[in-house]
């Protein structure tokens, strides 16, 4: 007689968490990530990076267009001007609109390349409030298929 009220005891104190886990796990689905990867271009020309010139782009998620992720996915430009972008520590980013930001600059003293850094574009482009870049990311979208302009 103990049996069943032991296994009935056991079986209600495992079903509630066995129904919580599987409604968490039920909920954490990884999005599609589509690779985005592309060209910095500076009047045209493709931007150079080398020991002192540094170029960093950012892709903030554009609420007023409906993308609701919450992280900025970054890159690094290479010395021949290419991006590949990373969202939370993986190649990609989530499907959606972007403001993109750029900052691209050098130290003002070559010497110390600690010092305040001097912007080679327009610093139009280092705000996601006057940035004129947007960016709709799409899973079909060739990964080269997002060059960015900007100017002096």
């Amino acid at each position: 007689m103990n049996s069943p009220r032991f296994f009935s005891f056991k079986f209600s104190h495992i079903l509630p968490i066995f129904t919580v886990f599987t409604l968490i796990f039920a909920g954490c689905s990884t999005p599609i990530l589509p690779p985005v990867s592309g060209q910095l271009l500076l009047d045209d020309k493709p931007i150079t990076t080398d020991k002192t010139k540094t170029a960093i782009i950012n892709f903030h998620p554009d609420s007023s267009k409906g993308n609701t992720a919450t992280s900025i996915a970054v890159a690094t430009v290479s010395e021949a001007g290419q991006y590949t972008l990373n969202f939370s520590g993986k190649s990609g980013i989530p499907e959606g609109w972007y403001k993109v930001t750029v900052n691209y600059s050098e130290p003002t003293n070559p010497k110390d390349p600690y010092s305040t850094p001097k912007q080679l574009i327009s610093g139009k482009y280092s705000s996601k409030d006057t940035t004129p870049l947007s960016v709709e990311v799409k899973a079909n979208a060739p990964p080269s298929n997002y060059e960015l302009k900007v100017t002096k």
